[in-house]
């Protein structure tokens, strides 16, 4: 008999095992069932903890697009452009051959034309023809997909960039970017001032660096806009959203083109003729206190970038320096209102001393002996202003310093402007100050002075921006007026400053002969100072290191322009450095009494166009003026103070002596109509909100309601007659 085997008895750690085993495939098959329950529920709902799916697929398949905003432009008083926005092309030759047209043309250089796509650049934007085929070889050597041509290939203009589209060349491929483009070359250049391209936030833009393009940075840059569609996954557009580009302001400035064009001729001619390290002329309506026209040398042409670098500094209100005798008309104009002026008083001229230093005429201290202060300040005697400054007392003299705002910024709206300084605590300082050493300004600070001088008592800030016009609306947004900034002097102090001043021209011992315009009455006062260096003053008589100023004023008796030169430091031609001035001086100043207002417009062409200005937001009497100036025929509806709308939108054309209708929105009466075309009738009517009927063809010679009713009256309809004039056979 068999015995059978007893078969092995398992231990428990097998047991174990197998009972893990089917805990954890247990296990994972709910985790199987609650994913699967998870992701059917998301499938359906598409929504994951508040968070849409389908919106978050949206960003995935999102489309944006950058709308680039215009930099606002700069423009003179009437609208003719400074600065304005142009568009520059960087030029790149595509060197990947797998770059190809739908139709499998090449849109790359092929190789073995390196050569004449070379020399077809070169003959469109100039260099070496052997320096761009270079430049591609060593792209093909390094397995580039495209190479530039550096500073040569940047900043094309549109001619030259449609030049090189003509060519047809496969392969030269264009980058555009916004760029900025001063349309008169050297004319203002400095007060204009510069850009340059940056990254920001918004993406690429243009930043100003100097000048109005710096200082009125915020207002001149824009929003870029944004245009953004988002898709679904099946690329179906569920959702369009846009974000509306906004562009810069425009600035207009106070700038005359045609003076302008008159003073920039003229300091190059005194630039060329006399080498100055730096020279400045600025011209000043003492009514507005408008700055009209202003340069300065060396300067600078924008666009071509020739003499950038030369003098970055803006003369006008950026460098403060030691004016010399000019100032000698404010410590006279201080003698004289505070009572302590006496032109026949008589002083021993030559020499002065002041404690144990002394005071010295500009003749060696030679000085012309006992002669009257009158005779002192023709003859430009710094004695004579050294002992003004002691009768006035020096807490007198400095309080009319701070009365006429010196040392002080002018806060004209720039960003960089300089104060001024001065040294006052001794009594040598002291009296130096009274003519024009130890004391620093700017030639803004001294054109703002001198308006007391000239506007009777009243000092007025220097304007430099005429107007801001938002483009995006056509609307005035600023438009600075007149501004008293303080009343230094009296009427009768400021009148006889400017009488004792004329003997500076007129007078047998006056050193001004040379500045007197023929035919008009002029007044002013010259000036001449050293050099401050770290060693002392340079040595007296030393042209080439002087200082040379004049400012003038015309006509004497009620003077409506002012006109300030500075040569500092001329390095040729310094026998008769006032002749060389003066012509600067005679010729613009005689052109500036000449003008009149319909002498200060824009360009008219050919058939008669002008542009017509925005002036919707403005100030209605000087708009009504601007209107005038652009060759326009302004009607003014109603008494309000401001223009709330006009006919024909800024910046469109229309014919010389066309009426512009300005609304402002206040009392509106109905003019008198006789003689006007439907045009006009129809224009003023949808302005004053007013149904008209109209009869006939031709002028109007009726007119239902008299002129002068008020709409305010109940006024809602108005008939208007019209009839052909009559012909002569």
């Amino acid at each position: 008999m068999v015995k059978k085997r007893r078969m092995p008895k398992r231990d428990q750690p097998d047991k174990n095992s197998r009972n893990t085993g089917k805990i954890l495939l247990i296990l994972m098959m709910l985790v199987l069932v609650v994913l699967g329950v998870r992701f059917s529920y998301v499938a359906i709902t598409k929504d994951v903890r508040g968070h849409k799916l389908d919106k978050a697929a949206q960003l995935i398949y999102r489309s944006q697009n950058e709308i680039q905003a215009k930099r606002g432009e700069i423009f003179d008083a009437v609208g003719n452009p400074l600065a304005e926005s142009s568009t520059t092309y960087t030029l790149a030759a595509v060197l990947d051959s797998s770059q190809k047209s739908s139709k499998g043309k090449p849109m790359y250089v092929k190789k073995g034309q390196d050569k004449a796509v070379s020399e077809k650049i070169a003959n469109v934007i100039g260099g070496k023809a052997k320096t761009y085929e270079k430049l591609i070889k060593s792209g093909r050597k390094n397995n580039l997909k495209q190479v530039q041509f550096g500073q040569d290939g940047s900043n094309l203009n549109v001619k030259k960039y449609k030049q090189l589209k003509a060519l047809n060349v496969p392969g030269l491929t264009f980058t555009p970017s916004e760029s900025r483009l001063y349309p008169n070359g050297t004319f203002a250049s400095d007060l204009i001032g510069l850009t340059k391209n940056e990254n920001s936030s918004d993406g690429k833009v243009i930043s100003g660096i100097t000048g109005i393009e710096k200082s009125w940075n915020k207002q001149l840059t824009g929003h870029n806009g944004v245009k953004t569609t988002s898709t679904d996954t099946n690329d179906r557009a569920v959702s369009k959203k846009n974000l509306a580009v906004k562009n810069g302001y425009d600035i207009y400035t106070t700038i005359n083109t045609k003076l302008q064009t008159t003073l920039e001729k003229s300091m190059q001619t005194l630039a060329d003729d006399m080498k100055p390290k730096a020279a400045l002329a600025v011209v000043m309506d003492t009514k507005t206190s408008k700055i009209v026209a202003t340069t300065q040398r060396p300067s600078y042409n924008a666009t071509t970038g020739e003499g950038i670098g030369d003098l970055w500094t803006n003369q006008l209100y950026g460098t403060a320096f030691e004016p010399g005798s000019v100032l000698k008309g404010i410590t006279l104009a201080a003698a004289i209102d505070s009572d302590n002026w006496d032109e026949d008083d008589t002083y021993e001229s030559g020499t002065l001393k002041v404690g144990d230093k002394k005071v010295t005429d500009w003749n060696d201290g030679e000085g012309w002996g006992r002669i009257t202060y009158g005779r002192g300040i023709a003859a430009s005697s710094n004695v004579a202003m050294a002992l003004t400054e002691q009768k006035m007392g020096a807490q007198t003299w400095r309080k009319y310093l701070n009365k006429f705002k010196f040392l002080k910024s002018t806060n004209s709206g720039f960003s960089d402007e300089a104060k001024g300084g001065m040294q006052f605590k001794y009594p040598i300082e002291q009296a130096n100050t009274a003519f024009g050493q130890a004391i620093s300004v700017t030639p803004l600070q001294m054109m703002q002075g001198y308006s007391a001088i000239a506007n009777n008592g009243k000092e007025l800030q220097p304007q430099i921006i005429e107007k801001v016009v938002d483009p995006n609306t056509n609307r005035v947004v600023s438009q600075p007026k007149a501004k008293t900034v303080s009343k230094p002097i009296s009427k009768s102090s400021a009148k006889a400053t400017r009488k004792q001043l004329e003997d500076v021209i007129y007078s047998k011992h006056g050193l001004g002969k040379d500045y007197a315009i023929p035919d008009v009455r002029t007044t002013g006062k010259s000036g001449t100072a050293q050099v401050a260096t770290s060693s002392g003053y340079s040595s007296p008589g030393d042209n080439t290191n002087e200082i040379h100023s004049w400012m003038g004023m015309a006509p004497s008796n009620n003077p409506r322009y002012m006109m300030y030169i500075v040569t500092k430091q001329p390095q040729k031609n310094t026998d008769n450095i006032a002749k060389n001035m003066s012509d600067v001086f005679k010729k613009v100043m005689a052109q500036a009494l000449d003008m009149s207002e319909s002498d200060n417009k824009v360009v008219v062409s050919a058939n008669q166009e002008v542009n017509v200005p925005t002036v919707v937001g403005g100030v209605t009497k000087e708009s009504t003026k601007e209107i005038k100036s652009n060759r326009l025929t302004p009607v003014v509806m109603g008494d309000g103070k401001t223009i709330k709308s006009q006919s024909i939108t800024g910046g469109e054309k229309s014919i010389v002596g066309q009426r512009i209708f300005l609304n402002t929105g206040k009392n509106i009466a109905v003019p008198n109509m006789a003689g006007w075309a439907k045009s006009d009738v129809l224009a003023w009517a949808e302005l004053a909100d007013i149904k008209v009927n109209i009869k006939g063809n031709g002028f109007v010679t009726t007119q239902s309601v008299k002129a002068d009713s008020k709409l305010s009256d109940g006024y809602h309809e108005i008939t208007v007659e019209f009839k052909e004039p009559k012909t002569s056979n």
